[in-house]
């Protein structure tokens, strides 16, 4: 698998390193600075390597439950711990055709999708083994370095997160989330309680 890059007692391979430096504005200088500092937290350009795919933390983990069940690969996802999203890096260009893929996968209408980024947008996400386990950024599927192709891992495939992320929505849902409850909340509201004088 080629050098190895010690963080604590899991090490990084050095093409792994350069795979993720390959996002950075100044790629050598990043892969340095991170082989001297393995534990830290990197700032990556979406749209180089990889595209992100953004939704709420609990619909994420619900979809890659759903992702694992039907043996599909999953490729690294980070959770942020300070907002309730997450983020799954999906293959460069995914960007354009994120929209049709949801639209394929029969996305409640009016509900807020999840949000494709590539380039133009950065996401932070902890070092492949950090550390610390606590941070902004924490993943919830590492990199698979033992399913890299020439250093860069495995990523999730967009189509099955879509159709994923989509049952995730229907099966998970709390029922205060749901179209009715909220119709039936807003009634409640605005009916006169008994309890009032």
């Amino acid at each position: 698998m080629g050098e190895l890059m010690e963080v604590g007692e899991v090490a990084e391979s050095t093409a792994l390193s350069v795979w993720f430096s390959t996002a950075t504005p100044c790629p050598d200088t990043a892969a340095n600075w991170w082989q001297e500092n393995p534990h830290l937290p990197r700032r990556l350009k979406c749209g180089v390597t990889f595209d992100v795919v953004m939704a709420d933390r609990q619909l994420i983990e619900a979809a890659y439950r759903l992702l694992d069940q039907y043996e599909q690969p999953l490729g690294p996802a980070v959770r942020f711990t300070s907002l309730r999203s997450a983020a799954v890096l999906v293959p460069s260009g995914t960007v354009e055709s994120w929209s049709s893929l949801v639209a394929a996968s029969q996305w409640p209408s009016g509900l807020p999708r999840p949000a494709c980024l590539g380039l133009g947008h950065a996401i932070l996400v902890p070092a492949p083994a950090p550390r610390l386990a606590t941070g902004v950024a924490q993943w919830l599927v590492p990199p698979d370095e033992e399913q890299a192709i020439g250093g860069a891992p495995l990523l999730t495939s967009p189509a099955p997160l879509a159709r994923c992320l989509a049952e995730a929505l229907t099966l998970h849902a709390p029922a205060e989330q749901t179209p009715l409850r909220r119709a039936v909340a807003v009634v409640r509201s605005a009916l006169p309680s008994s309890r009032r004088s």
